[in-house]
């Protein structure tokens, strides 16, 4: 018997730090994705204010993506965004930047280059010195 390999998916909206947290926490509390949209459209539910009000101000032509994210959340198929840093020395107002030439990491000035991105976990692991210059970046 071939075991099939689980399908994982991108969350299809953007969300919110709290949006994010409130989905979370819906999936540790549903095993049935309706059951979860259900009460999601309860308005006497309580610690999911922030998705509630996102899907009462949304767009019609926006409620599938929701629908489906909350639908992989609670399955366990939705791939959450991971929170990006760049490594900025406030001091000298430099970051690090992929040489491309060199292909090595190297300091330079903040400018109109792109930093490289990275989680907290991949920064500490090249060098622990890092972690009071990180400075969360959107993806």
């Amino acid at each position: 018997m071939k075991w099939r390999k689980t399908m994982k998916y991108k969350l299809k909206l953007n969300y919110t730090e709290g949006e994010l947290k409130e989905l979370k926490e819906l999936g540790k509390a549903y095993d049935s994705p309706i059951h979860a949209i259900g009460k999601l459209l309860m308005p006497e539910t309580h610690g999911i204010g922030s998705l509630q009000a996102k899907y009462m101000t949304m767009e019609h032509t926006k409620e599938f993506d929701f629908m489906a994210d909350i639908n992989n959340v609670v399955m366990g198929t939705a791939v959450f965004p991971n929170k990006l840093y760049i490594v900025h020395d406030t001091n000298t107002n430099s970051v690090i930047y992929h040489d491309d030439i060199n292909n090595k990491l190297i300091w330079a000035p903040l400018c109109f280059y792109r930093p490289v991105k990275n989680t907290k976990e991949e920064w500490l692991s090249i060098n622990p010195a890092y972690e009071p210059m990180l400075e969360r970046v959107e993806d």
